[in-house]
Order: structure tokens, then sequence, then C-alpha cells
């Protein structure tokens, strides 16, 4: 062929290939255009103007499914069913995929009021396709959005059951669709199922049970549907998850003894049960802890977790301690131990003496010489012995991370003996040392920049509590904040803020019956903005640490009902709530302050805190009646 002739041809079809592309494109354009148009009308509520535009469309793009799907829906909307039902059948002519066609066939029978041939256009679709599990899936879609869930559980055990490689394909959804009925021995029966197949997903099964076990009357139904099958089918699965919905639900008799019993049935060395205790630590269930690591102790004598047992006991029964020694609950944000506890804390001293001695070259001897000296230094506030463990650690260099804890426990003995410059080199050597962990470092910086301020060395402190506020996963970077707030605004001002200073440092002494006389000074000079209301928090905070819970209420409400402008109303709100709930056991006042956070306060740190009060506060009240 002639060079030019074809070189011709190639021209032509090049300019052919162009034009009939563009004309494609501008066809399609012009298709999203006219639909993002008609979906602008929906949104503004002119649901005629949006079907006009879908019906043009459809009249000339008949096989394009978004345009088809467009126009059905928003004649469901309008309520046009003929309409509606008319495009469908023109779409089940023109169609090869069916199912979800007569899905939506059914849907307008539903919407006319014919349930019966609803439910027939649904079945008739399943015949389409008998073996394959995803139509079922598709139908049940249907019926879930027309608010037949019964019928959609049926259909997706049909689903389940002609599934090939899974039966428990749509397992998940029909447990969901059960807890949504209230049907929760079937939910869990259906969870069950799964986790026997796919035992991997334990702890996902565990939070979808979570999600409702609390219910109102799930619990116990609940527990008895997988103890029942535990029963019939003995797999080790479902008895983890019984322990860990034991521990949960507060059922601890029986989280232990069916920890014992999985560890009987498994390698019976000591490992679940070790693991069942380090669990209940997490829940804080330290009496369950102490339970299972004294049960190692007594039972496996050979086992390579006997050691770590042994300190473990030791350690639960502190933790048990602590908890009743301490004039605290989770919500006082200060605290300081009883003393009437004293005796129980030298027992304690005489056990990890013991371990120490045992294990002197080992973590658990060091751990056990290590939590002897806090108990010195946090219970007992007998500081001359508690440095003496310390240095002691510090001198025979043992496990880094009790090098660590050693200096922040000498620094705090140094803060109480007023020795700042030592507290200062205690901290600063812990900062120095790359090799402690990131956490502690955190809270020796914190620290340091608390002990440089008490000492006036305000740049210094300034820029530590800067370095503070760089980590936004440290758990004191709200309180550097506002010390940082209280340091530029109130430097000039030495007088009110060398008080103020004073006054924080005698808290950080646990000097509270002082500190307190000295906060209320500075809350009720209305003449110091901003300085007040950081006193006043103190004060108020200070009155619920020595159990002065009425006092602090009316001080509160004071505050709670002022004209003036407060920025930390939030915080003010949320102790009120926790003063009433929790010091005074008057819910009924409780609920009026942690509902103005709900309604004045939505992005505060305190709403998520005021939500778990008001839910324990409802729970509450639900048993009760």
């Amino acid at each position: 062929m002639n060079l030019i002739i074809e070189n011709k041809i190639y021209l032509i079809l090049f300019l052919l290939v162009v034009l009939f592309g563009n004309t494609i494109n501008g066809q399609n354009s012009s298709i999203e255009n006219q639909i993002r148009l008609a979906k602008n009308y929906e949104v503004l509520g002119k649901l005629d103007e949006a079907e006009k535009i879908y019906a043009e469309l459809y009249s000339s793009q008949s096989n394009n499914y978004i345009v088809y799907n467009s126009l059905f829906q928003i004649r469901l909307k309008l309520k046009k069913y003929a309409e509606a039902k008319y495009i469908v059948e023109q779409q089940i002519k023109l169609s090869n995929s069916k199912v979800s066609l007569y899905g939506d066939l059914g849907t307008v029978y539903f919407r006319m009021g014919n349930e019966e041939l609803a439910s027939e256009t649904w079945n008739n679709a399943l015949k389409l396709e008998p073996e394959n599990p995803f139509a079922y899936r598709t139908i049940a879609n249907y019926l879930i959005e027309n608010r037949d869930l019964e019928t959609a559980i049926e259909v997706l055990q049909e689903g389940n059951n002609v599934s090939e490689d899974d039966k428990t394909i749509f397992s998940y959804d029909i447990a969901n669709l059960y807890s949504l009925t209230m049907k929760f021995e079937e939910a869990t029966e259906e969870y069950c199922k799964i986790l026997i197949k796919k035992q991997k997903q334990l702890s996902l099964i565990e939070n979808r049970i979570l999600g409702y076990i609390y219910a109102n009357k799930a619990t116990e139904p609940t527990l008895r549907t997988i103890e029942s099958i535990y029963e019939d089918q003995e797999s080790p699965i479902l008895l983890e998850l019984l322990i860990d919905l034991y521990l949960r639900t507060k059922n601890y008799d029986k989280a232990l003894k069916s920890a014992i019993l999985l560890e009987q049935n498994g390698a019976n060395n000591g490992a679940n049960i070790f693991n069942f205790a380090q669990k209940s630590e997490r829940y804080r269930s330290f009496k369950l802890a102490s339970d299972a690591y004294n049960y190692i102790i007594k039972n496996y004598q050979n086992s390579a977790l006997y050691s770590q047992a042994e300190i473990g006991y030791a350690k639960s029964l502190e933790a048990e301690l602590d908890i009743k020694s301490y004039r605290q609950d989770d919500w006082k944000p200060l605290s300081f131990a009883d003393k009437k506890n004293v005796n129980e804390y030298r027992k304690l001293i005489i056990a990890y003496s013991k371990l120490t001695s045992k294990y002197p070259q080992s973590n658990v001897g060091w751990e056990a010489e290590y939590r002897t000296g806090k108990i010195y230094l946090d219970n007992l506030k007998e500081f001359s012995k508690a440095d003496s463990i310390f240095n002691k650690i510090l001198d025979e260099m043992k496990s880094l991370q009790y090098i660590g804890d050693a200096y922040l426990g000498l620094s705090q003995i140094a803060i109480f003996n007023n020795n700042l410059p030592n507290a200062k080199k205690y901290l600063s050597k812990i900062l120095q040392n790359r090799m402690i962990k990131d956490e502690l470092r955190n809270k020796a910086q914190f620290l340091l920049a608390k002990t440089e301020m008490w000492s006036g060395s305000f740049t210094e402190s300034i820029n530590l509590f800067k370095g503070v506020t760089k980590n936004v996963k440290d758990e004191n970077v709200n309180d550097a904040l506002q010390y940082l707030l209280i340091l530029n605004t109130f430097k000039n001002d030495s007088t009110n803020l060398f008080s103020f200073i004073n006054s924080d440092y005698l808290v950080e002494k646990k000097n509270f019956e002082l500190a307190l006389g000295e906060f209320k000074k500075l809350a009720d000079n209305k003449s110091l903005f901003l300085l007040k209301d950081f006193a006043a928090i103190r004060f108020a905070e200070l009155l619920l640490a020595l159990n002065n819970y009425t006092e602090a209420s009316i001080f509160l409400e004071q505050i709670s009902k002022s004209d003036e402008d407060n920025i930390f109303l939030d915080r003010f709100l949320y102790l009120l709530g926790s003063t009433y709930h929790y010091g005074l056991n008057d819910n009924d006042k409780a609920i009026e302050p942690l509902m103005r956070i709900f309604d004045e306060f939505k992005n505060s740190i305190y709403f998520s805190k005021a939500r778990k009060i008001i839910t324990e506060i409802n729970e509450r009240v639900g048993n009760t009646l």
C-alpha cells in the first residue's frame, strides 16, 4: 500500500477514536453532572425536581444501574409505588442479575402493604440462585431494611447452610440481629459456633458479647448459655471466653475455678493460672489475683513461674492493702495513706525481705527490695530506711528499671525533707539516662519542672513544662499547661504567685491541712483573676481528700451557680457531681451538674467521665427497680 495513503488511513482512524471518545466522555460527564444536581435537590428536600431529572435520564439510560437505582429510591420516598414497580419490572426483563431486583420488587410490595406478596417475591429471588450464599445475604438486607428481622435471621441461616466453605459465614450478622431483638441466648449460641471454628477470633467475639451482656437481664442467660455449650463440647476456647466474662461481670469464684479447670486440662504447669492472675490485676481484682498466685505457690512448686508467682502474690496483697489504706477512690484527685494499716504493711515488708534473700541476684529479688523501699517511703513515712534501700540499689547497680525508680524515690524523699537541690540532682539523673523507660523519664521531667518552680527558678521551670506539653500522650500534659498559664500570667505578681507555689509544695508533701487554709485565702481573693480559680480547684480537691464532702459540695455549688465567668466550670461541675455521687450518695443531686457538662461542654475532657457516672447511676436505679 502507498505509504501516504496508509498514513492518511491511520490519521482518519485516530481522529474517529478521539472524536468518539470525546463524545462518550462528554456524555458521561453530562450524566454525572445531572445526577449530582438531582442529589443536591434531594439534600434540599426538593424530591419532585430530583425525580424529574432521574426520569429524564432513565428514558435514555435505562441500562445504567446508578440511574435506575436513584429513580427507584426517589419514587419510594415519594410513595409513588406503582411507578417504582413499573421500572423494577422493566429492569427484571433487561438485566441478567435479578436477585437484587426481586429484592426491590419485594420492597415495593411491602411498602404498598402487601406483605404476603412481598414475602413470596423475596422467596422467589432465593430460588434464582439457591446455591449462592450471598443471594441470601442480599435478600436478608432487604428484610432488615423493612424491619423484618426475624425472617432476615432465617434467611441468613439458610445462607450459612448452603455455604460449602464456611457454615458460619453469616453468623456475626445473625448474632447481631438476635441481640437487637433481645434474644441473648440465641445470640450467644451463634457466637459460640463461630468461636469453636475460629478460635483466633476470641477477643472479637468477647467484645461483641460485652456489647450486650450488661443489658437488662442479659448477664445470667448469656453466661448460662456458654456454660451449657461448654458442658456439651468441653472446648477449652469456650472456657477462656467464660473466664474473661466472669471477670468482667465480677463472678470471681467461678472465674478462678474455671482458670484452674483450664490449667488442669492443659499443660498443667501453672501458666494458665499465672495469665489469669495477671489479667485479674489489670481488672484491679487484686484479691482474686492473690488467690490465683497463691494457688500456683501451693500446687506448682516446680514451675518455672514459681518465683514470679511469689512476687506477684506479695504485690497483689500490697495493691489490695493500698485500696483499703488510702482515703480515696479513683474519683478523688488527691490522696494520702491511712495509718491504721501500718502493721499489715510491716508484714508485707517481711514477705518482701524473704524474697530479697531468696533471690538476691534476680529481678524478683531486686523488685522485692525496691517495693520494700516504696512501702517505707509511701506508707510508713520512714524516709531514712527508704533512703538506705534506694541507695543500695544504686550502689550495686541492680536492674536498670529499679535504678530509675530508686532515683525517683530519692528525689521524693529530698522533696519531703525540703532538700530541693538534691531532688533536682536525682531527677536530672533520670533524664540523662536514655536507657530508662520513657514513662518514668516523663514523670521525672514533670516533677523536675515543679521542683524548679518551688525553688523560684521560673525560667527553668517554664522550659521544662513546655517540654512536657510536647508529648501529647503524657498524662501530665494538662497539669503542665495549667502551671505554664499560672507562671506566665502571674510572674510579675510575686506575692500571690509565691503563696500559690508554696501551697502547691505543701500538697506535694501531703500536708493537706495546712495547704487547705492557704488555698482558701487565695480562692476568696476576688481580685486575683484566674489564680483564684486555680486555688479554688485545689481547695475543693483538698476538701475531698480530707473527706469533707458536705463542705466541698456547698463550696462547689456556690461556684457552679455564680454569674462570674469561669474557664474551669466543667471541672467544678464534675467535682460537684462526683461529690454527690461517690461522697454523699445523693444521686438525684449528682445528675444536675453532670447533665450540665453534657449540655454546655461537649468537647470537655470531663464529658466521658460525666457519662460514666450517669451510667453508674442509671444501672444502680435499674437494679433497684
